[in-house]
């Protein structure tokens, strides 16, 4: 089709500028508020133009449209696909032979996770244009990343991924997810129909390619899961050196799926985030949002006057200048729900998600169930939050996200440390604890932990583990529970505990340690070993035939 008095530059120009709102409008399965503001009658217009410009050069034809088209991308930016895929039916059975109407099956079927359809689609619709070249590249990445993965299913969940040792983290996702579904459809009163999409990968390079995240972006943010597309997509715990948070990070992704479902995304990412973090803890009975390392760039963002605001968190925290920022970004809008749990209840979320399905702007249903602007809001929750007993914890920094290095030996755990010196004594010890000589080498690590300006999880678990050989239980333990008390979530931490009450014969205890250790990092066949072991000294046949199950999948 062709547009009168418009050049070809001049149509590339609108398509650029129609996708870049597009762009900011699906931020990681967060806020098409944006979008949603800025959709004029001229963009409604360039919407179109870019849907009759992705016209075909293998058979199909450009055709006038009307806004029906405009209205199968809305419901597909919606994650509406049941209504989408029926009227995008109904348009191909009135322009068979259009390039757009393929176009947009070809989103929802992608959007359905269905991506070798997609591709089949994509291959008869033209590439001319760059954001259309994009797609298509999404679209065969994601497949070729996902060609080997195999399918478990639970009630409410479809898990994807690769047949080997990830089929651990099935037993555990189920569990969290269908927790959280429970647990999070009573506050936020929803409950999907269809069964969520999560597909695992097992590590940042196929992640990398099929979502919007680089890998820089991934190593600075410690981003390691989103929800996007429609689905949750996390990168496997197995590829990192000790795992991390990944069944709470299941929940926070689930979070964003539901907000997105509810509001019919039209909520803004800053309490998308805020939310999924608030909330991330409720399917295990927890509210405790905050770590101690939020907690202190919180306290200390608060005493300097320093904040990140809500306008620069788009279009994802993940392209946050530093982690520091990623931490604050997170402590800000958390408490900010919070803070508005504490003023108008928790009940005002799910009210407000409904009358955002309406389409009503944001700024006015926020006015309308909070009382205040958004202006107004946030100086009284800084007013609040200053008020807050929050902890101040010198020398704590946010830790590196670690990934295996599969291409050769693991990196020296004393190379993390930031003092040249503490790295020195940290290996000198290291050297004398491999030739036995433990005695020498607490004295390097007790040097080593005095020359380090900040406290290292990695140098205190190299002291707790040589003392542990020792014999010497009480200073591993005051040493393992300070170290737990500034970040809780270390694997070599709570492995360590539950070796401690092993050796004391307190199994109770060291079950509680050790099944923490195994559901941060559930490929530490060690820690399995030793599960399986207190479940038979505790007597529990079932707990301890499942154990044995599971470690199956890494022995």
């Amino acid at each position: 089709m062709r547009f009168p008095h418009k050049s070809k530059k001049q149509k590339s120009e609108m398509l650029r500028q129609t996708q870049h709102q597009h762009n900011k409008g699906e931020p990681f399965c967060h806020s098409n508020e944006l979008l949603r503001r800025r959709i004029s009658s001229y963009a409604k217009v360039s919407l179109i133009i870019a849907l009759l410009l992705l016209g075909s050069e293998k058979g199909f034809a450009s055709l006038p449209v009307s806004d029906e088209f405009y209205k199968v991308y809305q419901l597909v930016q919606e994650w509406d696909i049941a209504s989408a895929e029926k009227l995008s039916q109904q348009l191909l059975k009135k322009y068979p032979e259009s390039g757009d109407v393929h176009f947009l099956q070809a989103r929802i079927e992608f959007m359905k996770g269905n991506y070798e359809r997609s591709w089949e689609i994509l291959r008869k619709v033209g590439d001319n244009f760059k954001e259309v070249k994009e797609f298509k590249n999404l679209v065969d990445a994601t497949r070729r990343a996902s060609k080997n993965f195999i399918s478990r299913e639970s009630e409410h969940f479809i898990f994807r991924f690769e047949e080997g040792p990830d089929e651990i983290l099935i037993h555990y996702a189920k569990e969290v997810l269908e927790k959280s579904y429970q647990s999070l459809g009573k506050v936020l009163n929803y409950y999907p129909e269809e069964k969520v999409l999560v597909e695992i990968y097992p590590d940042r390079q196929p992640f990398s390619k099929i979502s919007p995240l680089t890998l820089k972006d991934i190593l600075t943010s410690g981003t390691v899961a989103l929800c996007k597309y429609r689905r949750i997509m996390m990168i496997s715990p197995g590829s990192l050196v000790r795992g991390f948070s990944w069944m709470d990070s299941l929940s926070h992704e689930y979070i964003h799926y539901v907000l997105t479902r509810k509001s019919r995304n039209h909520l803004p990412l800053w309490m998308h985030e805020g939310i999924a973090k608030y909330l991330e803890t409720q399917w295990r009975g927890e509210k405790q949002y905050l770590s101690p390392i939020m907690e202190t760039v919180l306290f200390n963002a608060l005493k300097n006057d320093y904040r990140v605001p809500l306008e620069a968190m788009m279009p994802s925290f993940a392209k946050l200048k530093n982690a520091e920022d990623v931490q604050l970004a997170y402590a800000e809008v958390s408490s900010m729900i919070e803070y508005l749990e504490t003023t108008k209840g928790l009940d005002t979320i799910a009210q407000m998600l409904d009358d955002l399905a309406s389409e009503t702007k944001f700024e006015d249903i926020f006015t309308k169930h909070v009382g205040q602007d958004l202006t107004e809001f946030q100086k009284s929750w800084e007013s609040w939050a200053k008020n807050l007993e929050l902890k101040n914890i010198p020398g704590i920094k946010t830790l590196a996200t670690k990934f295996k290095n599969r291409k050769g030996p693991e990196n020296k755990e004393h190379k993390e440390l930031e003092s040249r010196r503490a790295r020195d004594l940290t290996y000198l010890g290291d050297i004398l604890k491999s030739r036995d000589h433990f005695k020498a080498s607490i004295v390097e690590y007790q040097k080593a932990v005095g020359e380090s300006p900040s406290h290292s999880p990695v140098l205190f678990n190299k002291l707790a583990g040589t003392y542990l050989q020792t014999r010497r239980y009480h200073e591993a333990e005051e040493l393992l529970k300070k170290s737990l008390a500034f970040f809780p979530d270390f694997h070599t931490s709570l492995a360590n505990m539950g070796e401690l009450y092993f050796s004391n014969k307190d199994y109770e205890t060291a079950r509680i340690y050790f099944e923490k250790a195994v559901r941060i990092n559930p490929f530490n066949p060690s820690v399995h070993m030793r599960l399986i072991d207190v479940y038979d000294k505790l007597g529990l046949t079932r707990e301890k035939e499942l154990q044995v199950q599971q470690f199956s999948y890494i022995d």
